[in-house]
């Protein structure tokens, strides 16, 4: 399995495509019914992206979708929703703490950065 890169905003970092494909299927469930169109339309995007056919060019479009400050905050709110989940692998879990510290501007690394950062562990595929 490939490895893809999340970006946003000029920054990002390469994720291993099974625990990114988890990640972008939790944030996916948890999108409500109620969420604001935009993000019904992101969670559609993440659910597609995580369904296992786009191997090294996973995009979770963070700059299309997190356009204003207040769509950032609305995010933040999921991410933090999905990665109190119970079930999450250490993988999975860790994969949300990066985007989350990307979506707070913490992560400086780019396309071109040393790999020491990346999550590593036994594939354990959250869903089948």
């Amino acid at each position: 399995m490939g490895t893809s890169y999340v970006e946003y905003r000029g920054k990002g970092f390469w994720s291993w495509d099974g625990y990114l494909e988890d990640a972008l299927a939790v944030l996916a469930e948890a999108v409500g019914a109620d969420s604001p169109e935009w993000l019904k339309a992101a969670g559609k995007h993440w659910e597609i992206q995580a369904a296992g056919e786009f191997g090294g060019w996973i995009h979770a479009q963070l700059d299309d979708f997190l356009t204003t400050q207040e769509r950032v905050q609305i995010f933040q709110q999921v991410l933090e929703f999905a990665h109190n989940r119970s079930d999450l692998t250490s993988e999975v879990r860790s994969t949300l703490e990066l985007i989350g510290s990307l979506i707070r501007g913490e992560v400086q690394t780019d396309a071109s950065s040393p790999l020491d950062y990346m999550v590593s562990g036994e594939y354990r595929r959250m869903r089948e």
